[in-house]
């Protein structure tokens, strides 16, 4: 019984010592933590470098034709044939329909026939005139002729009327017998009558050949015996002259309707006016077409332009001259030289940029209208730029640029200003320093002052 009661007395104590045993033992833990180990962010770095790069003005365009034709026939009629469909590539020359022709071929020969009769009657004019020439040259003979007559005449007379007159004297002395005298003046008389005659057949001759008639006819008379001759004849055929003239201008109308059929039958197949792809083809075969109707619609695409948008900033730095490249896509390898053309001479007061156009050669026919490019505007000649790999720069999400520089194992967050990409490397302007140490492909969840190991 005894024993039993010591031993209650004894287990509470026992169990008070465990508990202080452990509580001691758990506070010697805690003064005595295990070492561990210190992290640094692993990274890989790059160098600010000095380039020699090219300016230039990255921006973007779409591509414009340099021109266009609208293609119309030239006469009317139905088309037979279609050489030519949207977007097919034509050359200067090269049908692109073909119209009927019946009813110009018919016209043609109408035409043809009115043209051989109008030849004739031109031949028989000029027949005309040729002969009412010989005719003035027998009238001025048949004038000379009676010109001589006449002077042989008043000679006659003349003659007589001496003769006469000393019959008279002689008749009145007693000296000639009265019936010679009758004989004489019986001769008298008839040397009077003649020389009427002769003058009365001079003066009917003269008509037209006149001085007063080349005066009527607007012609000084000559001095001269050719020119008097030439001036006689002008005035005595011009109606036959005339009437050679109506039926030359007559055949030159016929034979200028003739020409006119003629192209109009070559014209029937239409051609392209310009070098250039099919836009648009707005007619089927079967239908009627004018010279009012608009068949084809082309684009030259052999060269073209880019035509872009430069900001009211830049437009200082753009001249007409300048070389440029025009890439159709973002990874397109290919790059289109081109240049400078065309600055337009004013600013859009809504956007506050100008045009430029941009001229690009384009024998492919890659570029086509409507297209969208980047353009690339090359402003100068390389000069020397601080720059750093394009993957050294972070964008945080208030679109500003920054970089980690890396400075005795820590990183420093720097903001810069980035300018153009040229390949794989960026232009910083202002920001860093050649041989600063930069982050490739730093995280926003960089922090100021973070222990960094650079990777090999």
């Amino acid at each position: 019984m005894v024993r039993a009661a010591a031993a209650r007395l004894l287990w509470p104590a026992l169990l008070t010592a465990a508990v202080l045993a452990a509580a001691l033992a758990a506070a010697c833990s805690r003064q005595d933590p295990a070492p561990e180990r210190s992290y640094r962010e692993p990274v890989r770095v790059a160098r600010a470098e000095v380039r020699r790069i090219r300016p230039v003005l990255d921006t973007f365009g779409t591509i414009v034709y340099l021109n266009k034709a609208d293609v119309y026939p030239t006469t009317e009629g139905v088309i037979q044939r279609i050489e030519a469909e949207e977007g097919m590539r034509v050359r200067k020359g090269q049908v692109l329909v073909l119209l009927s022709t019946d009813k110009l071929l018919l016209a043609r020969e109408r035409i043809a026939a009115d043209v051989e009769s109008r030849e004739a009657l031109l031949s028989l004019a000029d027949e005309k005139l040729r002969e009412g020439r010989k005719a003035v040259d027998a009238r001025l003979l048949s004038i000379a002729k009676a010109e001589a007559e006449l002077a042989q005449r008043r000679a006659e007379f003349e003659n007589v009327c001496l003769i006469y007159a000393n019959k008279k004297t002689l008749h009145q002395a007693g000296g000639v017998a009265e019936g010679e005298l009758e004989s004489v003046r019986t001769r008298y008389v008839a040397a009077e009558m003649q020389l009427s005659r002769a003058e009365s057949d001079l003066e009917i001759q003269m008509i037209g050949f006149r001085d007063q008639d080349l005066q009527a006819a607007g012609i000084e008379p000559p001095q001269t015996p050719g020119e008097r001759r030439g001036a006689l004849v002008d005035v005595n055929t011009r109606m036959l002259a005339a009437e050679r003239a109506v039926a030359a201008a007559e055949l030159n109308a016929s034979r200028a309707e003739l020409r006119r059929v003629e192209m109009s039958l070559a014209e029937a197949a239409v051609r392209a006016p310009i070098d250039g792809i099919v836009g648009a083809r707005l007619l089927d075969v079967g239908e009627s077409a004018s010279p009012e109707t608009l068949l084809f619609t082309l684009f030259n695409t052999e060269t073209v332009y880019a035509q872009i948008e430069i900001s009211e900033a830049d437009l200082s730095r753009v001249a007409a001259g300048q070389e440029a490249e025009v890439r159709p896509d973002p990874g397109g390898v290919a790059a289109f030289p081109g240049t400078v053309e065309l600055i337009t001479p004013y600013v859009n007061p809504q956007s506050r940029t100008a045009r430029v156009r941009v001229r690009v050669a384009n024998p492919s026919g890659r570029l086509i209208p409507g297209m969208f490019v980047r353009v690339r505007v090359f402003l100068g000649d390389p000069i020397e730029q601080v720059a750093v790999p394009g993957a050294a720069v972070l964008i945080d999400p208030e679109e500003n640029a920054l970089v980690f520089v890396v400075r005795g194992g820590r990183l420093f967050r720097t903001p810069v200003a980035p300018g153009q990409r040229e390949e794989d490397w960026i232009v910083v302007c202002q920001g860093l320093e050649p041989g600063d140490t930069v982050v490739l492909d730093p995280s926003l969840s960089f922090r100021d002052g973070t222990e960094v190991e650079v990777a090999p």
